[in-house]
């Protein structure tokens, strides 16, 4: 049962972008349509954007959901809201990546990179604390990248090639970004120990919730 649901699990994220690709490209979307395809999105959503602000800012947050509900139950924005509600999650989802690596990489903190890997493998090397550091940065650019030519292809492209990107190619570029590190690790650090992104995971969701000061310790 446990590899049969593994198995239901990755069909279905594969299949749901595909999903969603599919819908925006419609001429008429039924209210049901809407609310089936973007109630994972918009929890998942929902989740990361309470976790990521203080909760003091929960009520505009809410009153900001109820309004982009309310426009489009409200008249015939079918499509409109599938667009907006498409784009802003595309676009949320990457920017929660930015600010969540950008922040510590403010002067007196320490890269979330080299924070899990030092969690990970004890006291780093200095060429290694700088490889972390530079790949904390690609994890700025590469979200910030994603947003940039989401707009551009919005703007100046067609809304299948749009679609496309944000859609059907967002979690194969997020793969290819994992392996061609990974690779680049393995090559440039033949023994550095080995870190899986399971473990890179579980250590930052155990230990490193908030930002913490750079370890000067050579």
């Amino acid at each position: 049962m446990k590899r049969l649901g593994k198995i239901l699990l990755v069909s279905a994220f594969i299949a749901y972008p595909i999903l969603l690709h599919i819908y925006v490209l419609k001429e008429q979307v039924e209210m049901w349509q809407l609310v089936f395809v973007f109630a994972p999105m918009l929890l998942v959503g929902g989740w990361m954007l309470f976790s990521a602000v203080r909760r003091a800012w929960w009520p505009l947050l809410l009153l900001a959901l109820a309004a982009v509900i309310y426009f489009v139950i409200s008249g015939d924005h079918g499509r409109i809201g599938l667009l907006a509600v498409n784009g802003l999650s595309h676009a949320t989802i990457n920017l929660f990546l930015i600010w969540l690596f950008g922040r510590t990489l403010l002067h007196g903190r320490d890269p979330l990179i080299s924070q899990i890997s030092r969690k990970l493998n004890g006291q780093l090397h200095p060429e290694v604390v700088m490889y972390t550091r530079h790949v904390t940065i690609a994890w700025v650019i590469f979200p910030a990248s994603q947003i940039i030519i989401s707009l551009a292809l919005y703007l100046f492209a067609s809304l299948e090639a749009w679609s496309l990107f944000i859609n059907v190619l967002n979690a194969p570029l997020l793969v290819l970004m994992f392996i061609g590190e990974k690779t680049y690790r393995t090559l440039r650090y033949p023994h550095h120990p080995r870190t899986t992104i399971m473990q890179a995971i579980e250590v930052y969701t155990k230990d490193f919730a908030t930002p913490k000061k750079a370890d000067n310790k050579p």
